[in-house]
């Protein structure tokens, strides 16, 4: 994982998570596990490497990492004999139990450094039960100087006995007007209006960083393709037109999620609620979805998301006759005479 050496001066909603996070270790409180969740783009790896490096620092400043130490330095260098970061290895979709006992053997040790030990662990909710009871053992009787930071996506699972035994913190995204103010100053030209920076957030849960990444020239571009076809196949009642749309694409997860969110805004406007739409750039194809009726719309939901459910978890299933009954289902249910 490549460290991040920059402050967080332009994050503000980083700031006052780091302040939060380390207040306690300048109180002499700090616990000894953090389980920090998180919504995907928000910045999480920024804060938790800065509070990595202010555990492994031997000279805070007003509880900053000095990153003049030698602690520090190891840490930029990414050469710290103290600091481990546990991932799943290449190819693999878990963390094993290998991995975790690996970790308690050497955390053991005396600190090579002197200072403390920072463990790591990524995506948490990824270890395999085993190596979650492994660790948990660990996390019971901690030894000295040894700080575990847990990150973990908003909605993933840990045991509870882990979560038990951790400090729980949230890193909250910013609110939509404090990040449209933001993306505007990341943004380097005015070709995206408030509504579009403002649909860009809500996409993606108000994770500025995700919303950065969609509004690159080739995802934004990708996405308004997706919506032209789709404003003109749903006025054709053509569904199967869209077969190259979803299938032609490096992943076929963000279509259909992009076209599930626009699903609910078609039900938000059936129920008069159009103020709480995601997709604010696109307030005449919302239209025409709720223009199909509640339990049209209901059902045409119901689909996509098995379709991306059978996507996600059975691989072997081929993706092109997924695809292919997801819209010659979705195209009988358009022309059916129920609104």
């Amino acid at each position: 994982m490549a460290l991040i050496n920059d402050s967080l001066i332009n994050y503000p909603w980083l700031i006052k998570a780091y302040q939060q996070l380390t207040l306690p270790l300048a109180n002499g409180h700090g616990h000894h596990a953090l389980l920090i969740k998180y919504v995907i783009g928000c910045g999480e790896n920024k804060v938790l490497t800065k509070l990595a490096m202010r555990l492994l620092c031997l000279s805070p400043e007003k509880n900053e990492p000095c990153g003049q130490c030698h602690n520090c330095q190891l840490f930029l260098a990414n050469n710290h004999p103290d600091y481990y970061v546990i991932e799943p290895e290449k190819n693999k979709l878990s963390i094993g139990i290998d991995q975790i006992r690996q970790i308690s053997t050497k955390i053991y040790e005396r600190a090579q450094q002197g200072g403390n030990k920072v463990i790591w662990i990524t995506n948490a909710s990824l270890m395999t039960e085993a190596a979650a009871n492994a660790l948990l053992k660990t996390l019971e009787e901690p030894p000295e100087n040894t700080y575990f930071l847990l990150s973990d996506i908003d909605n993933g699972q840990l045991l509870p006995t882990i979560r038990s035994r951790c400090q729980f913190y949230f890193l909250a995204v910013p609110d939509l007007e404090s990040s449209i103010s933001w993306l505007k100053s990341q943004v380097t030209s005015n070709k995206y209006n408030d509504n579009q920076l403002a649909t860009a957030l809500l996409l993606n849960n108000n994770a500025p960083f995700a919303a950065l990444k969609l509004l690159e020239a080739e995802q934004w571009q990708q996405r308004e393709q997706l919506n032209n076809k789709l404003q003109t196949c749903l006025a054709e009642h053509n569904l199967w037109d869209l077969r190259d749309s979803f299938i032609n694409q490096e992943n076929v997860l963000m279509p259909l999620n992009w076209f599930c969110m626009l699903l609910n805004d078609g039900l938000k406007a059936r129920q008069k609620s159009g103020r709480f739409i995601t997709n604010r750039d696109q307030v005449t194809l919302v239209r025409l979805i709720a223009s199909f009726g509640t339990e049209k719309i209901i059902k045409l939901y119901a689909l996509f998301r098995e379709a991306r459910e059978q996507l996600v978890t059975i691989t072997s299933l081929n993706q092109e006759l997924i695809i292919s009954n997801l819209l010659a289902q979705s195209e009988i249910i358009i022309n059916s005479s129920t609104n």
